[in-house]
């Protein structure tokens, strides 16, 4: 169904009410497929609860949804039109919502970032076309997909109804057509699966759980355990006076170091530690980086894990040149299918994100690129010189429209007066 079907078929969205969408309580924790997962986050083998919010506590996690949302928000997104010889870019009207101010309240940039970090935490980037009522649209409002319901409406043509919450407290239900939505593995038409609740659930915990021994070690005084002997026999008063004690006088960061003194001939104190090595701790940390980066699909170079790689060399640039060819366009992709289709009525008008300035290497390679693109010695230009000055933001030159053939040397060089040889 259309955008102007809406008006003609005499069909509406449902009223939003509370029925079409209910925030989890106590009551209805059984309904629905949040549950107690919703609420609380999916429990991991290690006992430590997962959800979008504790996920962004680990920093492997962090580092990788700082990474892709704030690339996908710095590329420009760019029209064009198609012709009979290719396509042409042209100004659009849109232009402005997706690379400036997509709303009053948000720019384009965290527009992006907030999308970004919706698909990749609970799976889907749903943002509301905000229309005018020419039916053109005047703003892209990213919604929490969390505060968001699908119901398809299988008695009016089966088209889908969005049902969602503002930060304003409105709520709204509007048409699919008014929708942007992105969504990820496990797409089934309404919703995808959470990556952090059903695919990297014990992962992330792991790395919870890790994280969290090791503060309450550091804050035990550096992980050490102590026994207490004597000859003597104690009863459970006693027992419990002298391990408040040692406790006290023991533990936390502020008696590291601090020695500890005990009165009687009798009394003996055993330090017990058991070293990070030996648990595998710091391997283990190490090892929950490199497998988060591997979900994300993020080269662990990228966020920062080098320990077993250099940070020079054509190595890095190849992991990092495949990172955006196998992992950052799949996203890509699916971002501009779902403008694309959402967006323009009009055949052959299209939207696509800009690579370019992404995947240009250094100055010495791009002057390399550059030299053959122009019809360089030995090269067949494919370029012309206002081309390549407009990659680098510079004015065209009057006489920089032609491309260098292979053999015709420098097409812009006016041949010389043989009489003045």
């Amino acid at each position: 169904m259309g955008f102007f079907d809406r008006f003609w078929a005499g069909k509406s969205p449902p009223a939003a009410d509370t029925e079409q969408r209910k925030e989890p309580t106590v009551q209805n924790l059984g309904q629905g497929s949040g549950g107690f997962g919703e609420v609380f986050g999916m429990p991991s083998a290690t006992g430590v609860p997962v959800n979008e919010t504790t996920a962004m506590q680990v920093g492997a996690v962090y580092a990788c949804v700082q990474l892709l949302a704030g690339i996908v928000s710095t590329l420009p997104l760019q029209f064009f039109q198609k012709t009979p010889s290719g396509r042409k870019p042209i100004d659009h009207d849109f232009w402005y919502l997706f690379n400036e101010s997509a709303t009053n309240e948000y720019t384009a940039s965290a527009m992006w970032e907030y999308g970004m970090q919706s698909r990749l935490l609970d799976g889907d980037f749903v943002a509301w076309i905000m229309r005018d009522r020419r039916g053109n649209p005047v703003g892209i409002q990213p919604l929490n997909p969390r505060a968001t319901t699908v119901q398809r409406m299988l008695d009016q043509g089966g088209w889908r109804c969005y049902t969602f919450w503002l930060p304003t407290g409105q709520v709204h239900s509007v048409h699919e057509d008014d929708i942007i939505h992105v969504p990820g593995l496990g797409y089934n038409g309404l919703r995808s699966l959470s990556p952090v609740r059903h695919y990297a659930n014990q992962t992330i915990g792991l790395a919870l759980g890790q994280q969290q021994f090791s503060e309450r070690q550091f804050g035990q005084g550096t992980g050490a355990s102590y026994l207490i002997s004597t000859a003597g026999k104690l009863n459970e008063d006693q027992k419990r006076d002298i391990r408040a004690e040692v406790e006290a006088r023991a533990h936390g960061l502020a008696n590291v170091g601090r020695p500890m003194v005990l009165s009687g001939a009798d009394w003996k104190l055993d330090r017990l530690q058991i070293s990070p090595v030996d648990m595998q701790l710091l391997e283990g940390r190490a090892f929950s980086v490199v497998e988060i980066a591997r979900i994300y699909g993020v080269p662990p170079h990228m966020i920062g894990a080098t320990d077993k790689a250099t940070s020079w060399g054509t190595g890095l640039e190849a992991m990092t040149q495949g990172f955006v060819k196998f992992t950052l366009k799949r996203h890509l992709m699916a971002i501009q299918q779902e403008a694309n289709r959402k967006l323009f009525v009009k055949p052959g008008v299209y939207c696509e994100f800009g690579l370019d300035t992404l995947l240009e290497g250094d100055s010495a390679a791009q002057a390399a690129y550059f030299s053959k693109a122009l019809g360089g010695p030995g090269s067949q230009g494919w370029m012309t010189i206002n081309e390549v000055r407009h990659i680098k933001n510079l004015p065209p030159d009057p006489d920089g429209g032609e491309i260098v053939k292979a053999g015709s040397g420098n097409g812009n060089q006016k041949p010389s007066d043989p009489a003045q040889g």
